[in-house]
């Protein structure tokens, strides 16, 4: 009795046997059960209960050899019956196990809590070395779904329903369908595919079943097997990422007609912990090539289990108008979609406090009133970005202006227009006069403005976008002004949409993939010094580099362009390049900084290195390309060796 000072008294439920010895020896079982599966302190800790249920596996290496199986929880009336099934029917699929022991008690614990818990110990023989490893592949699965059922009677008797208790005969096609491709393609698929058709079935909704027919569910249960299997081995090999796409045309029995709908299904690891991607994202991918596509309702499965690092998701669309999608929609779609899925993955980011600085703004202030010294001088206007909330973004603005006897106010002129922003006055003050009666005058407020018309693909926030229309929404509320910390921004703003309308007359292109390298080229100045046909032409090139492969074993590639008066270099790489040390190495050219402009970016965890010199000399180009390219071999070979 020593060895069972640390748990407290229980009791058993036949009160009336208490004195029987073999109640004492109940007990001990009890608690030599118990001191397997919980830690000495487990009752010690007010909240054990949350822990519940509580399950334990030991799985023998070798046949024959024993499964042992304990369960400790809250009692429930399904639970025996739940258990028992569970571990006979479906840890081998189609073969039923039998029990060599089941040990079973209900039991309270009164010093502690009214409840009543459950305990139980199933030892199974196992005599096929085939079963043990059946058993140990199918174990995850299984144990999420015993939890899933203990604690409640409803996904207990779901999980048995779809599992074969009473099963209708659509699951029964089902299941002859996967055993049928079991058996005729072993070298796909191997008998865990029973355990995935179990798991999808379970978490689709008896409407969702209802109108699709058994190929359709089982073709879906097979793709993802085969993306999943394809994921999980491809990872223990490499960690980077993984994609699979597949989109299909189906039918859905709709009101006693069938109706045409594309089925698509995703399948991808996730390469850092803050990464998220779910059915918004997927939709807003699918919309940038197909406008008018809808989500069919509730036809979204999201097949992701934990502690995996990777998933895979199914969606059904239909136009809004109830087309059906044409052959060259689809194979666009194939084409284009599986890179805005992947721009498309977004990172959760961490808000940033930071106070106001109300020295800047007097700062500012200060400055902008030195710009105004006439009166017919323009306002002068400082444009902030200073913080995101959940749905806005908001600007900070000051103002400093002329402003007649008989002129209104900003506020007065915001309150009389109908306009998207959301104003807050903060403070105005008269700076001084100027020929004796018109006042010079700084208004300090704020502004907000919805940011959903920003979000870029990828899911980041186009902050220049939302900059440019607070400036033509305040064009048209106050007239006009002069930009003090915006000329640069419209400068670029300028290069760029002259950029686009270059490349738009002759192909498509991926307008993210534009704006990151646009936005990555430095020195900055060179985003506005910059011909746009030269950058057209580096942009070109970097869409080549992009599509070439990197040829084995060299883990770059490097690809350089010369056109008088430019070289053009593109370094692709799967690691980063010490960018520092080949600044180093370009230093013999003595080049002025506004000849060279290099730009950065990853592009699906692929690094590329962006180098430009505009240089009439024909050597001196080859020079550059030369400096480049030995710096390259020498950084990668050097870590190789």
């Amino acid at each position: 009795m020593q060895e069972n000072e640390c748990f407290p008294e229980i009791k058993i439920l036949v009160e009336d046997q208490d004195n029987d010895i073999s109640i004492h020896l109940f007990k001990e079982a009890i608690h030599s059960t118990l001191k397997k599966m919980v830690p000495l302190n487990f009752f010690k800790n007010k909240s054990y209960e949350s822990e519940f249920p509580i399950l334990k596996t030991l799985v023998s290496n070798q046949a024959p050899g024993y499964l042992t199986f304990y369960y400790f929880g809250k009692s429930q009336k399904h639970t025996l019956k739940f258990f028992i099934e569970m571990l006979s029917n479906w840890l081998v699929p189609g073969r039923r196990l039998n029990q060599s022991m089941i040990f079973s008690s209900e039991f309270c614990i009164p010093s502690l809590s009214p409840l009543i818990y459950r305990l139980f110990k199933v030892v199974i023989h196992l005599d096929l070395i085939s079963d043990v490893e059946q058993i140990k592949a199918n174990l995850p699965i299984i144990e999420a779904e015993i939890r899933l059922g203990m604690d409640s009677s409803y996904y207990a008797k779901r999980i048995l329903e779809i599992k074969g208790l009473s099963i209708d005969a659509k699951t029964a096609l089902i299941q002859e369908n996967i055993a049928y491709l079991i058996e005729r393609k072993p070298q796909f698929f191997d008998y865990d595919l029973l355990t995935e058709m179990q798991h999808v079935l379970v978490i689709c909704h008896d409407d969702f079943k209802s109108q699709r027919s058994s190929r359709h569910l089982s073709r879906i249960i097979c793709i993802q097997y085969l993306f999943r299997r394809y994921l999980f081995d491809r990872l223990q090999v490499q960690n980077k990422r993984h994609f699979f796409l597949k989109i299909f045309k189906t039918y859905l029995r709709d009101q006693e007609q069938n109706k045409e709908v594309l089925g698509i299904i995703v399948g991808f690891n996730f390469l850092r912990e803050k990464e998220i991607f779910d059915k918004r994202h997927l939709i807003r991918a699918i919309q940038n090539h197909i406008p008018n596509a809808l989500m069919v309702e509730n036809s979204f499965i999201d097949n992701r289990r934990s502690p995996e690092n990777f998933c895979t998701l199914y969606i059904e669309i239909e136009k809004s108008m109830g087309e059906k999608f044409t052959s060259q929609e689809v194979s666009q779609l194939r084409k284009t979609l599986p890179v805005d899925l992947l721009d498309s993955i977004e990172h959760i980011v961490h808000p940033i406090f930071m106070p106001r600085n109300e020295e800047e703004i007097m700062r500012n202030i200060f400055s902008l009133s030195s710009q105004v010294k006439f009166v017919r001088d323009l306002p002068q206007v400082i444009i902030n970005f200073d913080e995101q909330t959940y749905s806005k973004l908001v600007f900070t603005i000051i103002v400093v202006r002329v402003v007649e006897p008989s002129g209104a106010s900003i506020k007065e002129l915001f309150d009389k227009s109908e306009t998207f922003l959301d104003y807050t006055h903060d403070r105005c003050k008269t700076l001084g006069y100027l020929r004796g009666k018109h006042s010079k005058e700084a208004t300090v407020f704020t502004v907000k403005i919805s940011k959903d018309d920003f979000i870029r693909r990828d899911n980041s926030i186009d902050l220049n976008k939302a900059r440019q229309s607070v400036v033509f929404e305040l064009l048209r509320i106050l007239g006009e002004f002069r930009d003090f910390n915006g000329g640069m921004i419209s400068k670029q703003n300028e290069l760029l949409a002259e950029l686009k309308v270059l490349l738009g007359e002759e192909t498509d292109f991926n307008e993210l993939l534009l704006e990151n390298f646009f936005f990555s080229i430095t020195p900055i100045v060179m985003r506005t010094v910059l011909e746009a046909e030269t950058l057209k032409m580096f942009f070109s090139l970097l869409r080549e580099t992009i599509e070439e492969e990197m040829v084995p074993p060299l883990s770059y590639h490097v690809k350089t362009l010369a056109k008088t008066p430019y070289i053009y270099v593109i370094v692709k790489s799967e690691e980063r390049l010490n960018r520092e040390d080949l600044a180093q190495a370009l230093d013999v050219l003595q080049a002025k900084s506004s000849e060279i402009a290099t730009a950065y970016m990853q592009v699906h965890e692929v690094n590329y290195n962006c180098y430009l010199y505009r240089c009439l000399d024909g050597k001196r180009q080859k020079l550059f390309g030369s400096i480049i390219q030995k710096a390259v071999i020498n950084m990668f070979d050097n870590k190789v060796s």
